[in-house]
């Protein structure tokens, strides 16, 4: 399971970050094959992964920004039974490990705010039993290329990337993957 992702993350360094329902149109049209979900609630959730995966995308969930799910687990079995997610996008370890059991793709999101916790990470990312991990905010490349020197497993940086010019910045500085949620970046 761990290589059917990284095989397509290799292929499709553009993530969409689906932030809005006015901007499902533009994502199911785009070259994108993998997308975050980042809105939604418990009745809206399926129906939005249902679209996207109809459109040949990956749809992952970030449990943190879906109104109704908690940062228990049981978030992530919702996830499992009443979504056709391929994965989930959390900040949480105990999320982390479920995913792991029900054998949904997982992706650990780490900000970075200063170089405290910018250690604390290279840490965390040693230890991490994700598929990936996503790196925020994306527009930092002393950092990006710091934080990916190291790391094992496909690393993906988003936040503030707004830019072409941002998307190959990030990926010249060692980012596999970037995530953002301006559209016409999709298209590229």
């Amino acid at each position: 399971m761990k290589s059917d992702l990284k095989n397509i993350l290799a292929k499709n360094p553009i993530i969409a970050s689906l932030c809005r329902e006015s901007d499902l149109d533009d994502l199911c049209l785009s070259n994108v094959r993998i997308a975050f979900i980042l809105y939604g609630d418990l009745q809206s959730l399926p129906s939005i992964a249902s679209r996207i995966k109809k459109a040949n995308i990956l749809p992952f969930i970030h449990i943190d920004f879906i109104d109704g799910l908690s940062a228990k687990e049981a978030a992530v079995d919702f996830i499992k039974y009443y979504t056709c997610a391929a994965g989930i996008v959390t900040t949480k370890n105990a999320q982390i490990k479920r995913a792991r059991t029900l054998e949904l793709y997982c992706i650990q999101r780490f900000f970075v705010f200063d170089a405290i916790s910018q250690n604390n990470i290279r840490t965390q990312i040693a230890a991490c039993n994700a598929d990936a991990i996503e790196i925020l905010p994306g527009v930092i490349p002393s950092v990006i290329r710091d934080l990916s020197s190291d790391c094992r497993l496909p690393f993906i940086t988003g936040g503030f990337i707004n830019s072409q010019k941002e998307v190959e910045t990030a990926l010249h500085c060692g980012a596999s993957n970037i995530t953002t949620s301006i559209p016409n970046l999709w298209f590229t």
